[in-house]
């Protein structure tokens, strides 16, 4: 790398362990980024990440120092996560810090806006990308790269400027293609449509995504797209039906041997994202006073089976 190349590069610091967050890290390493991670015990980490088309690369991460503010910043975490996080980085952050947050499910933003300093920038990202750890084992930790996907970034606090932010390109040779809308609000409810079908009911019967195309559960499947779409309309988020039901399905096939985040999480003995995904849309039914049985009927089998 010349002088040149890194004196422009940026200097990130990545936020936690989690696949995704391990993902980017190493991606934005491979782009000749500097990487620092952000982890309750500072420690170096080690990683063998296996790329999708089955070569192992190896990355080394240092801590960040603390003695270093964070200009910019990734973080990937569980919902529940998020606003604690912010929280507790905050000493940590630059008083213009751009802050990139990327988690499933919806009702975060709005503590978390709070929670931000007046020059802080939010912006959220949702990715489609794959990816899952492995147990740390004497070689270091283990990162699957298991299908590529596509990102959408947008910003959450108000714009200052239309200008693309310098990171941006980096970003999306990371975890591309990336696309960079006005408004994010529309792209997370489509999101959280997959996410609110998929992964409930299949962390609750503990099944991979594919097994979902079966006959057993088309009815159920109909029954809560149905009344998420009546939400999203009523919510100012409308869904083109057709489209939404045929993505829905070609995830279910493209993703038919993976095991959701959620039923991850539950066979792990994990916390799950439930009242992030199908608990924010109970909660947003009862502030515009629908009622959504099947939805209900969800979640509650699934606080029943402890999770």
């Amino acid at each position: 790398m010349t002088d040149a190349q890194q004196h422009k590069r940026n200097d990130w610091l990545v936020v936690g362990k989690g696949a995704i967050g391990l993902l980017t890290a190493c991606q934005l390493q491979q782009q000749g980024e500097l990487i620092r991670l952000w982890l309750r015990q500072p420690t170096e980490l080690q990683v063998a990440m296996t790329t999708v088309r089955g070569a192992v690369r190896r990355h080394h991460f240092a801590p960040w120092p603390k003695t270093q503010a964070a200009r910019l910043a990734f973080i990937a975490v569980k919902a529940y996560d998020a606003l604690p996080c912010i929280q507790q980085l905050q000493t940590q952050l630059a008083e213009d810090a751009c802050v990139i947050l990327s988690h499933n499910g919806l009702g975060t933003l709005t503590n978390i806006q709070a929670a931000l300093k007046p020059r802080q920038q939010l912006w959220f990202l949702t990715t489609t990308h794959g990816a899952y750890t492995q147990s740390d084992c004497s070689k270091g930790h283990q990162l699957v790269h298991s299908g590529s996907g596509s990102s959408v970034i947008g910003k959450i606090t108000p714009a200052d400027s239309e200008a693309v932010p310098g990171w941006f390109d980096v970003l999306g040779q990371a975890l591309g293609p990336l696309t960079l809308v006005e408004r994010i609000q529309p792209c997370l409810w489509q999101k959280l449509l997959i996410n609110c079908l998929i992964n409930p009911l299949t962390a609750l019967h503990q099944v991979p995504n594919g097994a979902l195309a079966e006959t057993r559960f088309e009815a159920t499947l109909k029954k809560l797209f149905a009344e998420y779409c009546q939400l999203a309309a009523a919510a100012g988020y409308p869904q083109q039906e057709t489209a939404a039901w045929q993505q829905l399905q070609q995830v279910i096939s493209n993703t038919a041997s993976n095991r959701s985040s959620m039923l991850q999480d539950r066979l792990a003995g994990r916390k799950t994202e439930l009242d992030f995904i199908t608990g924010f849309v109970l909660s947003e039914a009862d502030r515009l006073g629908l009622a959504l049985p099947a939805h209900q009927q969800l979640y509650q089998d699934c606080l029943a089976a402890g999770f």
